[in-house]
């Protein structure tokens, strides 16, 4: 269901001044008390802009009985009906509408919506395709596009679909209720195409190696690592499937405390680097375990390695810097740091460690202005912190240790 509560504001908006100016005109066999029609009028109104539609259509059924000649009128009827979702009922005065002033502006997109409503896709499309393209009026093309994307899938056009939703993403980035139905159109499009690999590739490393990453992705680590290494079975030199299986086993030891799978995984990644020892990931992850058990040399020249084919990873630039810092070379360390918050402004890691390091070099001034930025950007961090638990890393994160003080 699209919401539909601007679409009113929309309608009321561009009806409501050609109303008052075309609700005189009656039929000439039957005029009506104008007295009538004004408190007609003015009854519905009232009651229309308070969202009372019970008995807002009650007032203007009565102006349509009174008054069958005014298109404004059967307009705003239409509108009642659509506000309720009385989408068949609304079809009706719409035509009628569109029939007696081809021109009332809009119109046609409010009777293509409710068409869209009730499944009519092909009748809907052309008016909502035109609404869409017109960057002049923001909400009624936000409106066409939500209705769109809905159309184009119920026609089994789903790239239409996809296309539409990543103009909406671009047009709207913050509206909650265009980030849900985009993100709900992206899942089933990615569900489609993987239903269609397995259908025309079932036995594929793409297959195997899609099925590895949903897998990973949800936690079920011996499943994953089932796939992934059956994508090395059929492709044993493939890049970047030892680095997924190290991936998998370091997630798996960090869960279940498994020194076992800890050493397996250093060597899913030594194995990855010597496929590719470009890979700027594997060498960062194995850079980490060895830092981690005290290993600084071989984690340095890991570490030099990744930041050497990926200048502008993040993550890497600190993690050398932090293990310049423990081999005391905290010179050394700085240029890192700073590339590290030339990339991300508001790293309270880099900034801890930079204190750290201006610490070890006597800069006291410095030392302070780092940590004035790492309390600044600390409540950042743990925000990023809990955004990054619901989403997937592709490497493990800089964090600080567990006795950075609080």
């Amino acid at each position: 269901m699209i919401e539909r509560v601007s679409l009113r504001l929309v309608v009321l908006a561009m009806v409501g001044a050609s109303f008052h100016a075309g609700a005189g005109r009656v039929d000439a066999q039957a005029p009506p008390d104008p007295a009538t029609l004004r408190q007609r009028a003015s009854e519905g109104e009232r009651a229309l802009a308070e969202g009372r539609y019970a008995e807002a259509e009650a007032a203007y059924d009565a102006l349509r009985r009174l008054t069958p000649g005014t298109a404004e009128v059967h307009a705003r009827l239409g509108l009642i009906y659509f506000q309720q979702g009385k989408f068949t009922d609304a079809i009706v005065p719409l035509r009628e509408a569109l029939r007696l002033k081809p021109g009332l502006p809009k119109i046609d997109v409010l009777l293509a919506m409710s068409l869209s409503e009730l499944g009519h896709y092909d009748e809907a499309l052309p008016a909502l395709t035109t609404a869409f393209s017109r960057p002049d009026d923001p909400v009624l093309r936000r409106m066409a596009g939500l209705h769109l994307q809905r159309i184009y899938t119920g026609l089994g056009r789903d790239r239409d679909a996809v296309d539409v939703a990543l103009q909406m993403s671009r047009l709207y980035s913050d509206d909650p209720e265009v980030l849900y139905h985009s993100g709900r159109l992206f899942a089933n499009f990615a569900y489609l195409q993987t239903v269609k690999l397995a259908t025309v590739a079932p036995d594929s490393v793409w297959l195997h190696q899609a099925a590895g990453e949903a897998n990973e992705s949800q936690g079920l680590y011996d499943a994953a690592l089932r796939e992934y290494r059956q994508v090395l079975t059929i492709a044993p030199r493939r890049p970047g499937i030892h680095f997924r299986i190290g991936r998998v086993l370091l997630g798996q030891s960090k869960r279940e405390g498994s020194a076992a799978d800890e050493l397996e995984a250093r060597r899913a990644f030594e194995a990855e680097l010597a496929l590719d020892p470009t890979n700027a990931n594997a060498a960062y992850e194995l850079a980490e375990m060895h830092r981690g058990a005290g290993e600084l040399e071989p984690a340095r020249k890991l570490f030099e390695q990744a930041v050497a084919h990926h200048p502008a990873f993040e993550h890497a630039r600190i993690g050398l810097a932090r293990t310049l810092i423990a081999l005391d070379k905290p010179a050394d360390a700085l240029p890192h740091l700073k590339a590290a918050l030339e990339l991300n402004p508001d790293s309270s890691v880099a900034y801890y460690h930079a204190a750290r390091a201006n610490r070890a070099l006597g800069d006291t001034a410095a030392q302070q202005m780092a940590l004035a930025q790492f309390n600044r950007t600390r409540t950042l961090a743990a925000e990023r912190a809990t955004a990054m638990s619901r989403t997937k890393e592709d490497v493990t994160p800089q964090a600080l240790d567990p006795e950075t003080p609080r």
